[in-house]
């Protein structure tokens, strides 16, 4: 067995597992033949497939008991910000955003491909980075739906959906979701307000001397941090509706396809940076 894939036969909050799921959202980033070599040489290549259906991007890939199922994200979060309604839609376990809803419908033949291969896996795994982290949570209910029980890892992950939902995600998988937040990472404060809420275990990357972060709009942009990082129990304040309405003018007035490039509040959003950072803490640890 490779170590990868034991690794991925662990579970709970783990740092090693926190690094290669981080490197997998990754790599879903990538071309299909860099997807499908990763997971060779981490020992997942008995099944890999790649999709892109209607801009919903992932993979997936099996080997003996482990089955390891992965989200891209949105390549551009300021424009996703930008155009974002706050619309909800029926789920089988309550009411969740009508845009991440029908990004698992599109990826439904996937799903249900990979989940032929998961029945018989003991570790089944669903990850995902930004849009994908939501698309990975609800890809998990719709496993567990179907009698799985995987384990999910997300990586600035967005508010997938309402209270109810929320309720029932954590009935069913419990402790069974760790979210990982980036410091001043401003996409898992959205959909804003009262109503969209997080399911699982939140785990913030910070650096040991950015105590005092008000994690307010104002002070948002990431940056080089003096300190090494750690891992805080420690979930990002609520984002009202009118600090997200100010956020949604402030990017209509940006133009050209590099939003991020403009604004600094992406700066901890940034994939590169979650690897970044929790190979740190891993190497700190070790």
């Amino acid at each position: 067995m490779s170590d990868s894939l034991a690794i991925l036969t662990r579970s709970g909050l783990d740092i090693d597992l926190a690094v290669l799921l981080a490197e997998a959202s990754a790599m879903a980033y990538k071309p299909a033949i860099s997807i499908k070599a990763w997971a060779k040489n981490n020992g997942l290549n008995t099944h890999i497939s790649t999709f892109d259906e209607d801009n919903i991007q992932g993979f997936w890939c099996a080997a003996g008991d482990v089955a390891l199922l992965c989200f891209r994200g949105t390549s551009n979060p300021g424009q996703w910000i930008r155009d974002l309604r706050l619309i909800p839609v029926e789920h089988p376990w309550g009411r969740v955003h009508a845009g991440f809803k029908g990004g698992i419908d599109i990826a439904e033949p996937h799903i249900h491909a990979f989940e032929q291969v998961a029945k018989d896996a003991k570790h089944v795994w669903v990850t995902g980075h930004s849009l994908g982290g939501a698309l990975a949570v609800l890809a998990a209910a719709r496993l567990r739906q179907h009698g799985l029980n995987p384990f999910t890892y997300t990586y600035g992950q967005p508010r997938p959906g309402l209270g109810g939902f929320r309720d029932r995600f954590e009935s069913e998988l419990p402790d069974r979701l760790i979210r990982f937040v980036n410091q001043d990472d401003i996409v898992p404060r959205v959909p804003p307000g009262l109503i969209y809420r997080h399911a699982g275990i939140v785990k913030t990357i910070k650096s040991l001397d950015s105590e005092d972060s008000s994690f307010g709009l104002e002070s948002m942009g990431g940056g080089e941090s003096a300190g090494p990082p750690e891992i805080v129990d420690e979930e990002p304040p609520e984002m009202s509706d009118e600090e997200f309405a100010k956020l949604q003018a402030d990017l209509q007035n940006v133009s050209g396809e590099n939003f991020e490039g403009a604004f600094d509040l992406f700066t901890d959003h940034f994939m590169t940076e979650y690897v970044r950072l929790l190979t740190d803490i891993r190497g700190a640890v070790a």
